[in-house]
């Protein structure tokens, strides 16, 4: 594929990834303030790697789900009140990534290349789960 092939086919599978994520758990990625930064990952990790439909859900997925945690730890770090978050709330996304992850042909290699993103997210859960190891 040439770039502009590539770009296109990153903008489609964002669009049936966020799509699929608001149909399953009526959540608009739109509320997370780091939209921007994850949806340059994502089309780097896409347009790298041309992941098959199904990883491309996970991987956006896993990122609504660290984006989130991130940007809550960050406010509850600041003293700043959201409202009640509670981990299980949102975990459910969490373990669709990895569902979406397992029925995908390239789960391997989408594993491999989140590597550093599921060792943020095991140390992040941990601490909503334990927050006196902060």
């Amino acid at each position: 594929m040439d770039p502009s092939e590539r770009r296109q086919y990153c903008q489609k599978q964002w669009l049936i990834s966020k799509r699929t994520l608001e149909n399953e758990f009526d959540r608009a990625f739109e509320k997370v303030q780091v939209k921007g930064q994850v949806e340059n990952l994502f089309f780097s990790y896409v347009q790298d790697h041309l992941f098959s439909n199904e990883a491309c859900i996970s991987l956006y997925y896993r990122l609504f789900f660290f984006s989130t945690l991130l940007l809550v730890q960050i406010l509850e770090n600041e003293g700043i009140d959201i409202g009640g978050f509670q981990l299980h709330e949102l975990k459910p996304v969490y373990e669709a990534s990895l569902n979406w992850s397992k029925k995908s042909s390239d789960q391997a290699q989408l594993e491999r290349v989140l590597i550093n993103v599921n060792v943020a997210l095991e140390l992040l859960i941990h601490d909503f789960i334990d927050p006196s190891s902060v």
